[in-house]
């Protein structure tokens, strides 16, 4: 029994550094945690990392949080502003001087039609635009026929617009005209056009039950063109002043939102902070905690930070629990194995030896 005793120790000394070994490599992803959450922290991102990931910056600040009521609606032409070219006789469109889409003058010719009486040659009629700006339809081409009063081309003066929407029943009551209006579009992403209520419908449409909003919004290099698809965000009301960042720089769901803030030394740092938010509008979100009046925060580019991993703090140079994991034995794994093994051979082989020279002792006696 004590050569058994003796046999199991040897194994178990020859087998420590290999179990050891077993957990050696073993290192957590950046910011991993023991539950397999992620830590927040501060990340590092270079000058040209930052122009790659168009890093955008926007300051916190006091200022009013609004309440504005959502539209759906779209763009039109101002009716003042606009104008129709139509025949006053019956006859054949001889030429078309201008396309959809041009700019043309008050009094420029647009279109010439010949009448249908009989003279040789039949007498002909020439139209001009009855007001400048841009031709936003055409409505015939050469050679066709032309009725009185029939529309020929559309022109219209998009300087200004109209941004038109459905208010519905229950929210008729939260508008009036002379309201501060944003108006947004697809089409320019980001943008805002700040214009203002200047009427409202007079009459519900009975399908719908929704009553038209009409906001004049300037549009000075022509951006906005009818039948564009827009969104009003009409201010219905201003609360106290409250400490707040871009709708954009706010990242994360429900009760885990957090924000990244610019390091006030280092513009390659970003700190990774939670916030707590309260009230918001279409652009800003009052940060009640998190953020400090006057600090930067990240509000393009912002969602790849999150990604990146912690920056190691100042005078970490290793990770004590791993320290005691490291094997005593400084030889490769595969090493390691090859010594267990030959001294295990050696074991078995000296067990052999003291057997037989126990029989041999018992012989002789």
């Amino acid at each position: 029994m004590r050569l058994l005793a003796f046999t199991l120790l040897c194994v178990s000394l020859l087998f420590e550094p290999t179990l050891a070994g077993a957990h050696e490599g073993h290192a957590e992803a950046p910011g991993e945690t023991a539950a397999g959450g992620a830590e927040g922290g501060t990340v590092s991102v270079s000058r040209e990392a930052r122009r790659n990931l168009g890093l955008s910056l926007a300051e916190a600040e006091l200022r009013p949080i609004e309440t504005t009521l959502r539209v759906i609606g779209e763009i039109a032409a101002v009716p003042s502003l606009a104008g129709t070219v139509s025949s006053r006789i019956a006859g054949r469109v001889v030429s078309v001087f201008v396309a959809e889409g041009d700019v043309v003058q008050r009094g420029q010719r647009v279109v010439e039609i010949e009448s249908l009486q009989v003279g040789d040659p039949p007498p002909r009629a020439r139209y001009a635009s009855p007001i400048g700006g841009i031709v936003i339809d055409r409505h015939v081409v050469a050679g066709e026929s032309v009725e009185p009063n029939g529309h020929l081309v559309e022109v219209a003066d998009l300087t200004e617009v109209l941004a038109v929407g459905r208010v519905f029943e229950g929210q008729i009551g939260r508008v009036a005209a002379g309201q501060s209006v944003r108006v947004s579009v697809p089409s320019f992403p980001g943008s805002n056009f700040e214009g203002a209520v200047e009427r409202i419908g007079g009459q519900l449409d009975p399908a719908s039950r929704s009553l038209p909003l009409y906001v004049r919004v300037k549009n000075p290099e022509h951006r906005l063109r009818p039948n564009m698809r827009a969104e009003l965000n009409v201010v219905t009301e201003r609360s106290e002043t409250a400490l707040a960042v871009p709708r954009s720089a706010v990242l994360g769901d429900f009760g885990a939102l957090f924000v990244f803030v610019e390091d006030d030394d280092d513009p390659t740092l970003f700190e990774r902070r939670p916030v707590v938010t309260g009230l918001s509008d279409d652009r800003f979100v009052e940060i009640l905690e998190g953020v400090l009046p006057g600090e930067q925060v990240a509000t393009a580019g912002n969602y790849s930070l999150q990604f990146l991993p912690p920056r190691p703090s100042e005078g970490a140079t290793s990770d004590p629990a791993h320290e005691e994991a490291e094997p005593t034995s400084s030889l490769p794994a595969t090493p390691r194995l090859l010594a267990v093994a030959a001294g295990v051979l050696a074991v078995a082989v000296l067990l052999l030896f003291v057997f037989r020279r126990m029989r041999a002792a018992r012989g002789r006696a």
